[in-house]
């Protein structure tokens, strides 16, 4: 069917011609399809999942522990009951450990932290108390080893994930994030009532929240064990540094 417009002519505002559209004019929409281009649309994609697990350490450990099995050959499953917690405990206790409340100081040059306060003798199995300590400090599980002691000093503080860390490096909100980042051999540094003790790191491991099996220490030896939760800011697992002591000055 033809489609007309109606225009003026001249000066007369009464007289109106009919014009007929050509087929040509005629604007068929339906026949109008929109290519997209699917290669800036694939580059996109691909830039958003790179800068997605750059800037997330929690796919960084799925994609190690699942896919690399980075981790296979070092998480422990166990469950131990509370009597063997005390008997760990009873076995490195100390009179010096029991009575000192004050702070001590924690240095790990690869990560970049230097002086972190530790308070010592915190209950980790009070959540209030632990809380409250870990926004302004480390924290040292009450009943583990002080530093220079035979037995295992247990330092545990938070992680974030990796954008929180790197924007805010000073928060203990997430001052152990880069923990995940060390390795054995690398040192870490401890000045407890002016002397400065040396650990050298000896294994790093994942384990389940309920293996406690850490705390321990072999006879007659001076260990030094770092534990946050992984992965940042989710903190299904544990993620454990252990580290011997190599000297004292």
């Amino acid at each position: 069917m033809a489609r007309y417009m109606y225009v003026k002519k001249g000066i007369s505002i009464n007289k109106k011609i009919p014009i007929k559209l050509k087929e040509t004019q005629r604007v068929n929409y339906k026949k109008i399809k929109f290519h997209p281009n699917y290669g800036s649309i694939f580059l996109v994609v691909v830039g958003i999942i790179t800068i997605t697990i750059a800037l997330s350490p929690e796919i960084k450990y799925v994609i190690n522990n699942v896919v690399f099995h980075k981790y296979k050959n070092v998480i422990v499953k166990a469950d131990p009951s509370a009597s063997y917690f005390e008997k760990i405990i009873n076995a490195q206790h100390s009179q010096n450990a029991a009575e000192y409340n004050g702070t001590f100081q924690i240095s790990i040059p690869a990560i970049s932290l230097s002086n972190i306060p530790v308070k010592a003798n915190v209950d980790g199995f009070n959540t209030q108390a632990y809380e409250t300590v870990l926004t302004s400090s480390l924290a040292q599980m009450k009943g583990t080893a002080l530093p220079g002691e035979v037995g295992n000093v247990y330092i545990y503080g938070h992680s974030a994930p990796q954008w929180f860390a790197d924007l805010y490096p000073s928060s203990f909100l997430g001052i152990f994030t880069n923990i995940l980042k060390l390795q054995n051999g690398q040192l870490i540094y401890i000045k407890y009532k002016g002397i400065v003790y040396k650990y050298s790191i000896v294994q790093e491991s994942v384990i389940s929240p309920t293996d406690i099996s850490v705390l321990e220490s072999p006879p007659g030896k001076k260990y030094l064990t770092l534990m946050t939760c992984i992965p940042p800011g989710i903190g299904t697992q544990r993620y454990i540094i252990k580290a011997i002591q190599i000297s004292a000055s």
